[in-house]
């Protein structure tokens, strides 16, 4: 017996398909050609195709797969499950989107109308033929009651029609007695076109110039208007499967945000992670731009009041939260060293801003472990976390050594900071210098001192990661110039105190070495071992008289014209430590008596400047 027969034909620039399956199809199954097209009929239906379009009258309706950046029901962008666009015949949506069924259940579409409204290459029609003699649009709500979801979510129709889909509509239908007809036309001048850009763009996400001049080829044989290639060219650029769950993630957050006026800042965050995806992915613009288009309604998108840094940063780790467990792969090294980075930008700015966002997402993780019983996200959140605590380490331990004097270096510490160093330099080549170090030696209160002590630990360690030294080495270095930075301070303390007295030969070597004698007989008496080298006493001295000259002549010239660069120039020259000349700039107002204004003024404190009650007369 017979179960179901297949015709296949072309009819202008359409190929089609004839499938038909029913109970009797050999006596129920009819058609006819002649000139202007071919008709196929049974009881009463008919479905025509001719060389313009095709010419409906019956029960049944119409189907294709949803081109991506097609206009459909909110209920079909909300459905994940729903693929397919179905029109019954003689049914209509009303202004509120519900469905409305009549009785005019005949029409005509002519193929560019068809192929624009519908997909640009393959789309179905369907007559169900049966005994019914009641009312069509009954008839039609039956049909669609038992077709209409296998219809609108089957996946046997994105290449082709296949025995499978015939033989499933008519299980779903339940009707033996009653036949179906499916019709599949395909454009041939758009199918080629389609898989043409399709075999090009996934190749490697772009077209080189020949594969542009081979479609552009294509496109002038069969004529294809400028429209239905770029709707083409962009359900092709989604359905890659790198391009594909990106977007999806994207149209999601849209849609979770749909009946509200505003999206929540996470949201956006996220929001914000994709456009960066899709730049990193090389994913077209026009992918995101169509569903904020469909989706936003004119609602637009607020970023959030905080720098660019925090704005990354928590872009970057609301990417744990999507729902495609696929994009946290995205959380890769380049992710960790942006992160690492943002949070170096808030230290520097003194921003607590950024260890709120990680309370922020660490509780959002804690709350999800608790519901889910799941710790896979915390678990991940965590070893990003190892990072910032590691970084935290570090800069708390270089701080140390560049502003405290008598810190004492250990082998161990250097083989710590020796790791750190590797782990920050495997993420980006440089990053380490870029954290740790060019800040802290660029900060204008770090000492000559830690200046020194942080490049003898920086070419120490490099060397020991060459093999040039070992650890013991670099603590030996950095204990000398920890050593010279304890004596300068005590050489420095006791010269000032001779000053004080009278010194004729003060300018001539010999009476400098008088009193370098003196200072090394004092040093015995209180039991200070080393000895006080001629280098460092007149390095001392060369200070003091550096000091004395901006005491004695240069301050008093910059309060009197307020000239903040002139007090900038001696800073940045003379070798002094910033804080110790505040300090003697603080000493010097206080003994005269003078308004400490005058002195936050060539500070350029503005903080200071915009308090109340200040003025200058």
């Amino acid at each position: 017996m017979i179960k179901d027969l297949s015709l296949h034909g072309v009819m202008g620039p359409v190929e089609f398909f004839a499938y038909v399956r029913g109970a009797d199809t050999k006596g129920a199954y009819f058609y006819e050609e002649s000139p202007s097209g071919i008709r196929f009929f049974s009881r009463g239906n008919e479905f025509t195709i001719s060389k313009e379009g095709i010419h409906y009258k019956g029960t049944g309706g119409s189907f294709c797969d949803y081109m991506f950046g097609v206009e459909k029901p909110l209920e079909d962008f909300t459905n994940r499950d729903v693929l397919n666009r179905l029109v019954m015949f003689g049914a209509f949506a009303d202004k509120n989107g519900s469905l409305l069924f009549t009785n005019n259940v005949n029409g005509s579409n002519p193929f560019q109308r068809l192929f624009l409204q519908g997909h640009a290459v393959r789309n179905y029609c369907f007559i169900v033929s049966s005994s019914y003699e009641g009312a069509a649009k009954k008839r039609q709500k039956q049909i669609l009651g038992k077709v209409g979801k296998l219809l609108k979510r089957t996946v046997l129709i994105e290449d082709g029609m296949s025995s499978e889909l015939i033989e499933e509509f008519y299980e779903r239908l339940d009707e033996p007695h009653s036949t179906v007809f499916i019709f599949e036309l395909v454009h041939k001048g758009n199918e080629e076109f389609y898989k043409a850009y399709r075999n090009f763009y996934f190749k490697n996400k772009t077209l080189t110039g020949e594969e542009e001049n081979k479609v552009y080829e294509i496109v002038s044989r069969n004529g294809i208007d400028y429209y239905q290639q770029e709707r083409m060219k962009i359900d092709v650029m989604y359905r890659h499967a790198e391009n594909k769950y990106i977007v999806d993630e994207y149209r999601d957050i849209l849609l979770s945000s749909i009946h509200t006026d505003s999206i929540e800042h996470s949201e956006l965050a996220r929001l914000r992670r994709l456009k960066t995806l899709r730049i990193r992915n090389n994913i077209p613009a026009a992918l995101f731009e169509t569903l904020d288009e469909f989706l936003l309604k004119g609602k637009k998108i607020e970023d959030i009041e905080e720098t660019e840094y925090l704005r990354e940063a928590r872009s970057i780790l609301q990417n744990l939260f999507f729902i495609n467990p696929s994009l946290k792969s995205h959380i890769i090294g380049e992710d960790i060293v942006r992160l690492i980075k943002a949070k170096n930008s808030a230290y520097s700015e003194g921003d607590m801003g950024f260890e709120k966002i990680l309370l922020d997402v660490g509780k959002t993780c804690d709350e999800t472990a608790r519901e889910t019983n799941d710790y896979s996200l915390f678990e991940e959140f965590s070893s990003i976390v190892t990072y910032f605590d590691r970084y935290d380490h570090v800069q708390a331990s270089m701080s140390k050594v560049a502003f405290t004097e008598s810190i004492e270096l250990t082998e161990d510490f250097l083989r710590s900071l020796l790791g750190n160093k590797k782990e920050f330099d495997d993420l980006e080549h440089g990053l380490f210098r870029e954290l740790f170090v060019r800040a802290l030696l660029s900060n204008k209160y770090i000492t000559k001192y830690g200046k020194k002590k942080i490049e003898a630990i920086l070419d120490g360690i490099d060397k020991v990661s060459k093999g040039d030294a070992s650890l013991k080495d670099v603590v030996s270095v950095v204990g000398m110039v920890v050593e010279e930075e304890r004596l300068y301070r005590l050489v420095h303390i006791a010269l000032k105190e001779k000053l004080r007295s009278f010194y004729p030969r003060l300018d001539a070597r010999e009476g400098r070495d008088e009193i370098r004698g003196d200072i090394e007989a004092e040093f015995r008496d209180k039991g200070v071992a080393a000895g006080v080298s001629e280098e460092l006493f007149e390095k001392v001295f060369l200070d003091m008289k550096k000091e004395s000259f901006y005491i004695n002549h240069l301050l008093p010239e910059i309060i009197k014209t307020t000239d903040k660069d002139l007090r900038e120039d001696f800073l940045k020259n003379s070798g002094l430590d910033r804080f110790y000349i505040e300090n003697i700039e603080k000493d010097y107002f206080e003994e005269r008596g003078l308004d400490m204004f005058l002195l936050n003024l060539i500070r350029e404190d503005t903080d200071l400047l915009n308090g109340e009650g200040i003025g200058l007369i």
